[in-house]
């Protein structure tokens, strides 16, 4: 950074003061100054570029600790049928891993649990840890 890009960041900084984002609130004040900031790209200033990639970086880590609060974890049922969706698996294919149409088919059905074998068979075929089906 030059010294004049320096001093522009500095005055820029003591102008609008960014901080951690806490609040709903914070997070629309910043995404308002990221979209103004996105719109006059090309006119930029280097000072003000960084500006934008350090609100950016306070954006992110928000939605990260705040997605990260918001989402739990699928149970396994669930976990199951979005990775059967997801790499086009079907129930014939996880009675054949199983080794079990019946099993697979009451698994699917929710009639019952997975045990820790037929977990470890299922991670075999999707590609993931067997913690996901338990």
């Amino acid at each position: 950074m030059t010294a004049a890009m320096e001093r522009e960041y500095a005055k820029l900084l003591s102008r609008r003061r960014p901080h951690a984002i806490d609040t709903k609130r914070d997070y629309d004040a910043a995404m308002r100054e990221i979209e103004e900031l996105t719109i006059h790209a090309e006119s930029r200033s280097p000072a003000e570029t960084e500006y934008y990639r350090v609100l950016c970086a306070l954006v992110a880590d928000f939605e990260r600790s705040a997605g990260a609060a918001r989402w739990r974890r699928p149970n396994p049922l669930e976990a199951l049928r979005e990775l059967m969706e997801l790499k086009g698996i079907t129930q014939t294919q996880v009675a054949q891993a199983l080794g079990d149409r019946a099993a697979a088919s009451a698994i699917l059905n929710g009639c019952r649990q997975v045990s820790k074998a037929q977990a470890r068979k299922l991670a075999d075929l999707f590609n993931v840890d067997a913690g996901a089906f338990i």
